[in-house]
């Protein structure tokens, strides 16, 4: 080993220390004495093979000769055909210079790093509140400690300098890299320091992300409820459009009439602006991958609509104008609802949600046992909101102002003049 080390030194073979710390200075830093070792090896027989390997076949065609002469010190063998007659001496000679080669093998052209040196301190810490995040680094870290990160090398192709349109492996020119597993995708690192970056820079882990996280299941329930909830309010809008069309074509006075037997006051169509007002901004909220303040703004969109649709449908059973209108806006109402529970389901659980619904006995009131619980769960998780930023009370605190039936949590009275004695309204935070 020590004359193939001299002699892959006057072979100018490349330097492993040099290669590695050039390409990757953390690596190295933390590679023991025989993992240098053994990629110098392999460093050293990329030049001294080939070498070797010519020696060899020069000496063999050395111990070529014509014909057999006395003395049993020769050997005949057929090549291609022909019978070649060699002198058995020069024949083991060069097979001697063959066993002078470095035995190397692909095994050889990686090593295993300790993966803890490596890690930045934040490699693995979401950078988001989206809590898919967190289960998918604390997924990424399994794996990667499972395969571990590998330090690998090959020969790099260079322009023939006799002939630059073509590629050719120069054996002393190396390239260098870190990967997952011993034969997984790069890691993109400029030092070997393993950051965020890099470890999401292999293409597995990367696509992972997009498809866990980017798309995971919080994302894609915000976007989901977010549409459907605009399609609710739509509704909405249409069911109050059609109302006030009623009123307003009927003979004069018998609106008024019915109204005021019935106990009723119609509701303002400006009712459904908040909530419209709200899940757009949740809507504008939902990038950088953060989604609390997007699902708090879903959530009081939501019960703000629900609200919304709940007076309206009051207003019909006061009026009779007909049952089945009122299921059509009663159906809003349920919809809103079930936004609001998913929504809330992102970081409280659905589960606490339900249980308040299925422990009462009637429908009717298991219906607003779920509603209060829904409304007591949103007041948390504004409360939390606000907390952090209290300037969004300008924002989150209006749901006060959406009118919702009696006896509900959430929805206090309207704006003055437009409604008499609905809701209760959120007493404190």
């Amino acid at each position: 080993m020590g004359n193939n080390r001299k002699r892959a030194i006057a072979l100018k073979a490349a330097d492993a220390r040099e290669l590695i710390g050039k390409a990757l200075p953390m690596a190295l830093k933390y590679m023991t004495q025989a993992q240098v070792a053994q990629v110098q090896m392999v460093l050293d027989a990329a030049v001294v093979n080939p070498a070797i390997q010519q020696e060899y076949r020069d000496a063999m065609r050395r111990s070529i000769v014509s014909e057999g002469r006395d003395g049993g010190h020769y050997e005949g063998v057929y090549y291609n055909g022909q019978l070649v007659i060699r002198d058995v001496r020069l024949a083991r000679r060069a097979e001697r210079i063959a066993e002078q080669q470095i035995a190397i093998s692909d095994w050889d052209k990686r090593v295993k790093l300790d993966l803890d040196k490596l890690l930045d301190a934040d490699a693995f810490k979401p950078t988001t509140d989206n809590p898919d995040e967190a289960r998918y680094m604390a997924k990424v870290k399994t794996m990667l400690e499972k395969q571990g990160v590998w330090l690998r090398f090959e020969s790099k192709l260079i322009r023939d300098p006799q002939e630059p349109s073509r590629w050719i492996i120069d054996p002393r020119t190396f390239q260098v890299w870190l990967s997952v597993g011993m034969k997984g995708d790069p890691l993109t690192t400029e030092t070997g320091l393993l950051d965020r970056k890099a470890i999401l820079s292999a293409q597995a882990f990367g696509a992972g992300y997009y498809d866990e996280v980017y798309r995971g299941p919080v994302e894609r329930a915000l976007e989901k409820e977010t549409n459907r909830l605009l399609r609710e309010i739509e509704s909405g809008r249409e069911q109050h459009h059609m109302l006030w069309k009623i009123r307003h074509d009927a003979f004069p006075g018998v609106t008024f009439v019915a109204d005021l037997l019935g106990g009723a006051d119609f509701p303002d169509s400006s009712i459904w602006d908040y909530p419209q007002k709200m899940v757009l901004q949740a809507l504008k909220l939902n990038v950088g991958g953060n989604v609390s303040l997007p699902q708090a703004y879903l959530v009081v969109a939501a019960i703000a609509t629900r609200n919304s649709a709940k007076l309206l449908a009051n207003y019909i059973d006061d009026t009779s104008e007909g049952a089945e209108r009122a299921v059509k806006v009663l159906k809003v109402a349920k919809a809103a609802g079930e936004v609001a529970e998913v929504g809330l389901a992102i970081s409280t659980g659905v589960g606490l949600v339900r249980a308040g619904a299925r422990a009462v006995g009637t429908e009717v009131v298991a219906k607003t046992a779920k509603d209060k619980a829904v409304d007591a769960a949103a007041e948390k998780l504004i409360g939390r909101m606000i907390a952090k930023d209290p300037t969004l009370a300008a924002d989150l605190n209006k749901v006060r102002w959406v009118p919702g039936p009696k006896g509900t949590v959430l929805g206090g009275g309207v704006k003055p003049g437009q409604s008499t004695g609905l809701g209760t309204g959120w007493d404190k935070w």
